[in-house]
């Protein structure tokens, strides 16, 4: 069963139609997932670019209606010009505010993906070298709460050679699915709410002190809504008694 389900992901990613069936499943779905990986990053680098030439142009935009504004001060314009001087310098303050924001956001993600991508590379050279099987610590009920908000909840999380799947319940009812690798002592995992799809990647790394096991790292929204945050810490305490 779980060589049919890895076997049924690559060819959801597009690996392994036509041709014969590789030997490692596992190492072969992580390379199709470098190879997505890239692409997704391509793409951020390409949308980071096209927001600094924004910037560029909102910024230069800002500075020439300021620059007017102060002219016709000086030459004593009436009040309704200056009244709609200022407005347009409003508007192209709002313009970069907003410009400035998706940036800073989109370095986040562009920095978390280099990171994850760095990670899968290290897994897949550790696959092709020497694989060991490792202890599993994840498998099981976790006591999880998230900031800033104070969010509590619980993770029942599955793990299954390197991949990882699960359910969730939160705070207010919020209710779905995980799914995510583990590499190394490195958890990410991807939070699909059955009511609003794909809204959040967690980051976090496996922590043991003592008989306590814990799962310590940081959020990031992509269900970005007006007033909520954006990105955030967590951390995961497992039940004890449970494997």
């Amino acid at each position: 069963m779980r060589r049919a389900v890895l076997m049924a992901l690559l060819v959801l990613l597009g690996v392994g139609a036509g041709v014969a069936e590789p030997r490692d499943p596992v190492l072969e779905m992580f390379r199709a997932q470098l190879e997505i990986e890239k692409r997704l990053l391509a793409v951020d680098l390409a949308n980071l670019e096209r927001l600094q030439e924004q910037l560029r142009a909102g910024t230069d935009r800002l500075i020439r209606v300021g620059d007017d504004l102060l002219r016709a001060e000086r030459e004593g314009e009436d009040v309704g010009g200056f009244a709609a001087r200022s407005a347009d310098v409003r508007r192209a303050e709002a313009e970069v505010t907003d410009l400035v924001g998706q940036a800073q956001q989109l370095r986040t993600t562009v920095a978390a993906r280099r990171g994850f991508l760095d990670q899968v590379q290290s897994e897949i050279k550790r696959l092709e070298g020497a694989p060991q099987e490792s202890g599993d610590e994840i498998s099981g009920r976790w006591q999880v709460s998230f900031e800033p908000g104070a969010i509590r909840g619980t993770f029942e999380l599955q793990l299954d050679g390197t991949l990882v799947a699960g359910v969730y319940q939160l705070g207010g009812g919020w209710k779905g699915s995980l799914r995510g690798t583990m590499i190394g002592t490195t958890l990410r995992l991807e939070r699909i709410d059955s009511q609003l799809g794909f809204v959040a990647i967690y980051t976090g790394r496996l922590v043991a002190r003592g008989s306590e096991k814990r799962l310590e790292g940081t959020w990031e929204s992509t269900n970005l809504a007006a007033g909520l945050p954006s990105a955030g810490t967590w951390v995961g305490r497992k039940d004890s008694g449970r494997p």
